[in-house]
């Protein structure tokens, strides 16, 4: 019994070495070194240079027409639930487009605080 307690744990310690090891290799062989493309004219510039930037006020202008039109989609729904609402004459039980309704406008209202966070 001795020998194989001792052949066991033996057969850890050297399985945790080796384990060990190859995590220490990988740690130590550093980032991954980024490869150049040539373009059409056959140079390679960096990647981060070739993007050319966008204007911030493009940016705001589009994030605001978004907003707005995202608003006004807003407005249909809840104007919509609100019907629904109304129609519904039950007051113990709710109508399961109702609540579908209801989950519409409080994602379209999440993503309009999202984007005014933005601006």
């Amino acid at each position: 019994m001795e020998t194989g307690r001792r052949s066991f744990l033996s057969s850890i310690v050297v399985t945790l070495v080796g384990v060990k090891g190859q995590f220490a290799a990988q740690t130590r062989q550093g980032p991954i070194p980024r490869t150049q493309i040539p373009d059409a004219s056959g140079s390679t510039a960096p990647p981060d240079v070739a993007a050319p930037r966008r204007d911030p006020q493009e940016g705001l202008r589009e994030n605001q027409k978004n907003l707005r039109r995202d608003a006004d989609q807003l407005l249909h729904l809840a104007q919509e639930l609100k019907d629904e609402a109304d129609k519904t004459e039950q007051t113990n039980v709710l109508s399961l487009s109702l609540v579908h309704k209801a989950e519409e406008v409080e994602k379209l209202a999440k993503h309009i605080k999202g984007l005014a966070r933005a601006s």
